[in-house]
């Protein structure tokens, strides 16, 4: 039985979204959750519906198999520090450490959305303070794979003190309808949908990395919220939400990240992050 909120949800992005032909949107097509619980269950409900095999934490696995895919430029890749390509390309060789700042008013809404959504479908449970992200992040990277090929990957991450499922992402790339090079784009599946966020990737003078998902129009970066139905798709895309996330190495060559999300050009989410290479 769906929960009402679920169906709420839905029915605004059906109602004040556009219908959407998948076939002709494929940059908008991704994993959907099943209702009550997406966790590490949607991939593998998905595997067993597809026939995927399923490998978590392969040797040197990352989130992408080349840095290229993110639409860098050949220019700005020989700019862009070895230690951030690394990262993207062999995740599995990184532990993390995370810090979190809710912004003022923000912060009832978080205790809210976490009430309301996050503990119950554990997804998107963005630590409330900072005591919850201390302990560090537990993260996998999964697989699914056909015939030895990838076709889905995912990012499972765990806060480490509460045990809460913090991100269940599927993380891959996509040329957007209004854009002229491949964007990153991360889909967070949700009960008979996703939200997806598509991020335009840039390369800083300094050679660290800026994500932005801060486009104007339908068909740029930006958050959407995707809604599937017998076959049929609908598609909202949230004006207001905009994120960026910045990867750099610090004065003392450690790789960190800052990751800020605004809402109505309101900055109401701080979240730090500390990339550690793992020992051999």
């Amino acid at each position: 039985m769906e929960n009402l909120l679920d169906t709420f949800t839905q029915l605004w992005v059906r109602s004040t979204g556009r219908r959407i032909d998948i076939s002709e949107d494929r940059w908008l097509d991704g994993p959907i959750g099943q209702p009550n619980l997406i966790a590490d269950q949607f991939f593998r409900i998905l595997a067993e519906q597809k026939g995927y095999t399923i490998e978590e934490n392969s040797q040197g696995s990352g989130l992408i198999q080349n840095i290229e895919e993110m639409g860098i430029s050949s220019e700005d890749l020989k700019l862009l520090n070895d230690k951030i390509i690394d990262f993207y390309v062999h995740t599995t060789q990184y532990s993390f450490e995370v810090w979190s700042e809710w912004k003022g008013i923000f912060r009832p809404f978080g205790w809210l959305l976490s009430v309301l959504f996050s503990k119950r479908l554990q997804q998107l449970n963005l630590p409330l303070n900072p005591l919850d992200s201390a302990k560090g992040l537990d993260s996998k990277i999964v697989q699914l794979k056909q015939n030895e090929s990838i076709v889905w990957t995912i990012w499972f991450r765990v806060l480490k003190a509460t045990n809460r499922v913090i991100y269940s992402g599927v993380y891959t790339t996509c040329l957007p309808s209004g854009a002229q090079n491949r964007h990153l784009k991360v889909i967070f599946p949700l009960p008979n949908g996703n939200a997806t966020v598509v991020m335009k990737a840039s390369v800083l003078v300094d050679g660290s990395l800026l994500l932005a998902s801060e486009g104007r129009r339908f068909g740029e970066s930006g958050f959407y919220l995707n809604y599937t139905k017998k076959g049929k798709h609908w598609t909202k895309r949230v004006r207001a939400m905009h994120e960026w996330l910045h990867v750099y190495v610090d004065s003392e060559n450690y790789l960190r990240a800052d990751h800020n999300l605004n809402f109505y050009g309101i900055r109401f989410l701080n979240l730090h992050y500390k990339m550690n290479k793992k020992p051999n």
